[in-house]
This record gives structure tokens, C-alpha cells and sequence, in this order.
């Protein structure tokens, strides 16, 4: 008998093309911006419920099919990225299927900054007076809605917290000339930070064989050492990459898409800069996903086991996703790697709530700034190791003539004789 995976999907991944992108891309797309539509629209929850299984089983097809790398090892982070989305567009759609009331576009308006330096999406913007969203503003509004991770200009994006951005005293013009500003600089960062962490072993890890960050023929101290250094500077690229993608889209969407400014604030507020493991993921930390792990992963468990539950299922749904894009470059997953670094993360959260339970103190201040970097370090080694036994780190994410920092040292040394 034929099994049910083989009729989903092939058994090998294939090459991207305009009849293959129709046959598996096209139909998760589809599936997905009709549930967008569907949930702004009253007295669909049936119809909702009836579709996902069809968005969930196009959402695998594709992730699992489609080879962006075009057999490319040194592109298989491509592929990578496409489980990434498709993970997301089957959160997404869950989410979507199982909402309570439709969601609503909001009239964006000047937002006031609060004592703390950052924004409530849900106190200072008014909603739409409209009971039921006719169905051509509904299709309109799903563009919007299919990009928009966080909810910015919606309803559900009630108690987001946004990072302080001063963009809304600049023009469009201004805004965009410093938005591309920073994609230079964070373009330039990435290629140097993820540099650097090949460069410590361009035969192992640094190649896209891969290899383990964790080097036996040194003592302990200077082992551990070496592999937190490493991991800090795939964590500093990590955050450049995610920046790069953003100024992008805010780029393509703002100049392109006639958006405004305002709907593209601030990604990250200052990780670096968390003083406890909660400040750090609950809101330092960039809130893309914050929907999917809340509706998905926090509100089930939450219903059975209570806060501690709630906190468990939001850190474990990131755990598969990041699992699953990891498995996506095909040298394995490290499935007890990577859900054990978001398990571990979930257990410091708690841990912090029974501390002010105990002491009535909230994790602050200087020790709070330490214990948040050696909690998160510290089993951060293992997660990066795991991206450096599958290759992810000795990815070439651009060509070798072509690197920013290749192309700056060039500009220097030609055009203003600094070497």
C-alpha cells in the first residue's frame, strides 16, 4: 500500500519551478489567505475548522517538498527557512481556526510613549466601527494580515508591548533613507559576526560538513571558553539576521505597498540589556511569533495545568519550530538539543515566579542582568552547537566575492586608500 506521507509529498525534495511552485506552494498560500479572510468574518468558525486540516496537510506538503537549494549544499539554510514559514502559516492557521470573535483592522493613531519607553498596541488605537467586515475589505485586509506576525493595526495584538521608536516625528522619506541605513549596517554585521564564528574552525564547523563547537583536545576552561565566544557570536547573528530580513520587508512594504511608517516599529528592545529571563522573552526579545505560541502552545496547556503549563506549552511549540527548521538542512534535527533549550528556558521563567512568590522581589537590577546571560548562555552552547554539527553556521549566506565586508574592505583599499 501506498503510505499517506509518499501521497503528501515525494520522498526527495525537488527543485523550485514555476510548475512545482503551482503544484505545492501555491496551494499552502492559498489555503493559508483563505483562512485570513475567513476569520474576520462572522459566523465562520464551521468553515474555519472544516479548512485546516486542507491548510495544515498543503502547509506540510510544501515545507517537506520544495528544495530551495536547488541541491546547493552551501543554500540548505534556504530550505530551513522555508519550514520556518510553513510552521508558521500551520500555527498561524490553527490559531486563526479556533478564534473566539473575528479579528478587526484598527485606525492607527499617534501613539503616546509610556514611563517605561514602550508602546501598548491595545490603549492607544481605536477600532473600526464595522459589525461584520464585508467580504472585499476582508480579502483587502488579508494581504496585510498574512505578513503581519504581530498584529500591529489588529485587535488580537491586545498586550503587546512594542519597543519606544522615535519614526513618528520623520517623514516617509526620512524614515526610509535611515531604515536603509540600518540594513546596511545590518547586513554588514551578520556577514562579520557569522564570519568570525567560522573562522574558528573553517574545516569543522566552519564548513558546511559541520562539526561540533566543543573541542576535546582542550582543557575544560579554555573548551568552554572558546564554545561561549562561539555562541555569543551566533547569537549576535542571529539577531542581525532576523534585523536584515525586517529592514527589508519594512522597505519593500513601506516604499512598495504604500504602508505607514508607524506599521513597522521597532523588532527587538535591547535584548543585551534584560534583566530577567521574563523581561528578555516576554518582550526584549523580538514578539513575531508571540500569537502562534500563545494560541497554540500557552493557551491549551494553561487550561490544564495553569500558569506553569501555559509557560511550558509557549516555550515547547518554539522548541518544534526551531526543531523542525533545524531538520529542514538534513543532517538531523537534535530534537533533545533543541527542545531542551526551550524546556530550560521555561523552567527559568518559573523559576523567577516562585522567587517573588517566596521574596516579594521581582528579578531586576545588575544580578538579575547576570543571571539572565549565564542562564541563557549557558544553554545556548548546546543549542549552537547543534547548528554547528548540521551546518548551519558554515552556510555561505553570501557569495565569497560579494560579502559586505569583502565589498567595504574593497571600497576602503580602492577608493580611499585606507590599506
Amino acid at each position: 500500500m501506498v503510505s499517506l506521507g509518499r501521497l503528501l509529498a515525494p520522498q526527495e525534495r525537488v527543485a523550485l519551478s514555476a510548475s512545482i511552485f503551482s503544484t505545492f506552494f501555491l496551494p499552502a498560500y492559498v489555503s493559508y489567505f483563505a483562512m485570513g479572510v475567513l476569520v474576520q468574518r462572522e459566523r465562520t468558525a464551521i468553515i474555519r475548522v472544516a479548512l485546516l486540516p486542507v491548510a495544515l496537510m498543503c502547509a506540510y506538503r510544501a515545507g517537506s517538498s520544495l528544495d530551495l537549494s536547488f541541491g546547493i549544499s552551501n543554500y540548505r539554510f534556504l530550505n530551513q527557512g522555508l519550514v520556518l514559514a510553513m510552521f508558521t502559516l500551520s500555527m498561524r492557521s490553527t490559531a486563526w481556526a479556533f478564534a473566539k470573535t473575528p479579528y478587526k483592522r484598527i485606525a492607527l493613531q499617534q501613539n503616546k510613549t509610556s514611563n517605561s519607553g514602550i508602546l501598548s498596541s491595545s490603549t492607544s488605537n481605536q477600532l473600526t466601527n464595522v459589525d461584520d467586515t464585508p467580504l472585499f475589505t476582508a480579502i483587502w485586509n488579508a494581504w496585510d494580515l498574512s505578513v503581519n506576525l504581530r498584529g500591529i493595526g489588529w485587535d488580537w495584538a491586545e498586550g503587546l508591548r512594542i519597543p519606544k521608536s522615535s519614526h513618528g516625528t520623520k517623514s516617509t522619506l526620512e524614515f526610509l533613507l535611515s531604515t536603509l541605513a540600518k540594513l546596511l549596517f545590518y547586513a554588514l554585521a551578520f556577514d562579520a559576526t557569522s564570519g568570525a564564528a567560522r573562522d574558528f574552525s573553517p574545516e569543522t564547523f566552519g564548513s558546511i560538513e559541520g562539526g561540533t563547537i566543543f573541542d576535546v583536545s582542550l582543557p575544560p576552561l579554555s573548551r568552554y571558553t572558546r564554545s561561549t565566544i562561539i555562541t555569543i557570536l551566533s547569537g549576535w547573528t542571529a539577531y542581525f539576521v532576523i534585523e536584515l530580513v525586517y529592514q527589508i520587508h519594512t522597505i519593500k512594504f513601506v516604499l512598495l505597498f504604500r504602508q505607514a511608517p508607524s506599521q513597522w516599529p521597532p523588532l527587538f528592545d535591547a535584548p543585551w540589556l534584560s534583566t530577567s529571563l521574563t523581561s528578555f522573552w516576554g518582550h526584549k526579545w523580538h514578539q513575531l511569533f508571540r500569537e502562534c505560541f500563545i494560541s497554540v502552545g500557552a493557551r491549551p496547556l494553561s487550561y490544564l495545568l495553569g500558569r506553569t503549563g501555559g509557560v511550558m506549552g509557549a516555550f515547547l511549540i518554539s522548541g518544534a519550530l526551531h526543531y523542525l527548521g533545524l531538520k529542514a538542512m538534513e543532517r538531523g534535527g537534535h530534537p533533545v538539543v533543541v527542545f531542551g533549550f526551550f524546556i530550560m528556558q521555561a523552567i527559568g521563567l518559573i523559576f523567577e515566579g516562585m522567587w517573588k512568590r517566596c521574596t516579594g522581589i521581582r528579578v531586576n537590577g545588575f544580578w538579575g542582568l547576570l543571571w539572565t546571560w549565564l542562564w541563557v548562555v549557558f544553554w545556548a552552547n548546546f543549542m549552537v552547537d547543534a547548528w554547528a554539527r548540521v551546518g548551519l553556521i558554515g552556510s555561505k549566506f553570501f557569495p565569497d566575492d560579494y560579502r559586505p565586508t569583502v565589498l567595504l574592505a574593497h571600497f576602503l583599499k580602492h577608493h580611499l586608500n585606507l590599506f
